[in-house]
């Protein structure tokens, strides 16, 4: 077992920041999208280098499972509730993904069927919650995709 008197095994090079991110990224946990994620988050909304990232698989799925998966719902809510009043979130950003693994696992009674068509429906109905929920908290929604003239590069639509 390794104790503080033992030394570190590893050192960041980055300096510790103890100020709190406003943004949180809601995502899939699918790690082929993640540093696409990351750029788009720093680069073209401005969130800066550092965010919260709240990630689990299908991403914002679990938001909209109040009615059907309660547990899955209960569990989610209280987490985004938690990042709210701890963290001072601002804003909400949720990001669905091309090839997602879990909404093509879904059986019928969860929604088979289009997974895009299933992830921009939850994304849409999420945000709608999100924003009940948290007035004075933004939430934008986007779906990344592979290019289709640039299959390695990856695009984001505003859902």
């Amino acid at each position: 077992m390794d104790t503080p008197d033992a030394g570190p095994i590893y050192r960041t090079s980055l300096p510790w920041n103890p100020e709190r991110p406003e943004t949180t990224i809601i995502t899939c946990v699918d790690g082929r999208w993640y540093q696409q994620f990351q750029e788009f988050a720093r680069v073209h909304l401005g969130a800066g280098a550092r965010t919260d990232f709240l990630a689990v698989p299908g991403g914002i799925e679990p938001l909209t499972l109040g009615d059907r998966v309660p547990n899955d719902f209960d569990f989610f809510r209280r987490r985004i509730e938690a990042l709210v009043e701890a963290h001072g979130t601002r804003r909400f950003v949720a990001i669905a993904h091309e090839d997602c693994a879990w909404y093509k696992a879904q059986p019928a009674g969860l929604g088979a069927g289009d997974a895009r068509a299933r992830q921009i429906d939850d994304l849409r109905r999420s945000a709608v919650l999100l924003r009940e929920m948290f007035t004075g908290v933004t939430t934008e929604t986007y779906y990344a995709r592979l290019s289709r003239s640039r299959p390695d590069q990856v695009v984001f639509d505003r859902v």
